[in-house]
This record gives structure tokens, sequence and C-alpha cells, in this order.
């Protein structure tokens, strides 16, 4: 990394961190339009990647979905009928584009909706639940840690690679490393008492290890494997020296579902 880069990243960090946290920390509107920022940086980001293959997404009903998951905070909870309008729409003006991918573009926008819209939503939801802002930072939390152990002991120690034809530096002890940080840290949360586990025991512990430092990492290579596809080692430039946003939001955008999913159906009563 070139002295720019690492000043760059410097930056961002003095900068970005600070944000998030406030953010997550007054939640509300304000968490809700940085995660949206992100949304809608991120579908620029998938857009440019896809122009590199002839691939031509659908902005404008991405965009009318995205507008539509921001109200449903106000007004109601996402409704399924108004998903299968957005595609119907999708089909229909797919027709009169006259691109020479269509399929292609079809799907890869549909992708888009679920994986970058109604996935990283999940964040939102999360965060305007009942204990929202420890579970939220909790999420964060642990996701940087299992990114900086990843880094730290797969870049020192990893020799054996796991997926080298998607993500060639990714190690079977950087990922295992990650994946013990991530339950070490919610060990001492579990030992300690700390509010996100008023409830919780070290099971659940052992069940957002798996969530954070498993499904987390599984969402980086499900990035690694687009970028592979289209031939590009960052995603963008908007955050200088990190990337782009879907290099820093990947993780968290199956991690994010994964952990909603486990809070309302195993956690339940404790979450809102």
């Amino acid at each position: 990394m070139t002295d720019s880069n690492k000043q760059s990243r410097v930056l961002v960090n003095v900068l970005g961190i600070p944000l998030l946290l406030s953010a997550i920390y007054f939640g509300g509107i304000f968490f809700q339009c940085l995660i949206f920022i992100a949304i809608f940086m991120s579908t620029l980001e998938l857009k440019s990647m896809c122009l590199k293959k002839d691939i031509e997404i659908q902005m404008f009903p991405m965009y009318l979905f995205y507008v539509y998951l921001f109200l449903t905070h106000f007004i109601e909870p996402l409704n399924m009928e108004v998903l299968l309008l957005i595609i119907i729409l999708i089909l229909l003006l797919e027709i009169f584009r006259k691109k020479t991918k269509p399929i292609e573009n079809i799907a890869v926008t549909i992708f888009g909706i679920v994986w970058i819209g109604i996935f990283m939503n999940c964040i939102v939801i999360i965060r305007n639940n009942q204990f929202g802002v420890d579970y939220t930072l909790l999420m964060f939390l642990c996701v940087w840690i299992c990114d900086s152990a990843a880094f730290i002991f797969g870049s020192k120690f990893g020799k054996a690679k796991i997926l080298p034809n998607i993500s060639p530096n990714k190690t079977w002890i950087g990922t295992l490393a990650g994946l013990v940080s991530v339950f070490i840290l919610l060990s001492i949360f579990v030992y300690l008492s700390i509010p996100s586990f008023r409830y919780n025991n070290f099971l659940h512990a052992i069940a957002f290890s798996l969530i954070f430092g498993g499904i987390g990492q599984i969402g980086d290579f499900v990035e690694s494997m687009i970028k592979r596809q289209f031939g590009v080692k960052d995603s963008g430039t908007s955050l200088r020296g990190h990337g782009g946003f879907l290099d820093r939001m990947d993780s968290l955008m199956l991690a994010a579902p994964a952990f909603y999913l486990y809070l309302r159906y195993a956690v339940g009563p404790y979450f809102g």
C-alpha cells in the first residue's frame, strides 16, 4: 500500500468510525440515512462492475424500491407485494430497453435488490428494535474483530488457501482466527454481563460467533466471487484506501440478515 493510500485509509477511519458510532448511538433517521447512502453507493458500484461485462442493470426500479424500503421504517413493514410489482416492472422495462444481455440484466438487477437493498436494510431493522443499540454495536464490533484477526493471522501464519480461485489471499488459518476471535470476544461479554447479553448465555455466544465469524466471512467470499467474475480488485474507490462501499459492507450483507433471523426466531421475546 502506498503512502498516499495509507494516509487516505487513516483519514477515512478518523472521520468514518466516529460518524458510524454516533449514528448507531443516536439511531433514527441519522443511522437510517447512513445505511441507505451505503445502499445507493453500493448499487452504483455494482452497476460500474457490470458494465465491464456489458451487463446493464436497471437503476430506476432498484432506486424506486430503495425509496420504498426507506419509507417502510415510517409507514409499515416490508410488503412482499411491492417487491413482486418491482420485479414485474423490471421485466416490462427490459422488453423495451433492447439490450444485448436481457437475461443477465434482469438477473443481476433482482439479485442486487436482494443482496444490497433487502440484506443491508436488515441492519436498520436491527437498530430500530428493542436493544437495537447494543445489538448493532455488537454486530459491527464482531465483524471488525473477525476481519482484523483473519487478516493478521492469515498474512503471518496462513499458507493453505481456502478458495484460491475466488479469493487467493484467504487462508484456513486466517478464517479460523477470525471465527475464534469473535467467540473469545463474545465469551468475555457473557462473562462480564455486557448489556447486549443481558438475557443471553454461551449458547447464544456460539450462535453469534457462527453468524459473524462464519456467515460474515462467507459474505466476503461472495463479494470476492463477484469481483473475480468482473475482473476487478476493489468494488470502487469511494472510500479512499478501503476500496468501495461493497468492500466494507460485504461481511455485514450476509451476517446482518442471518443475525436478524436469529434474533427474531431464537432470541424472540428479547427482540421487539
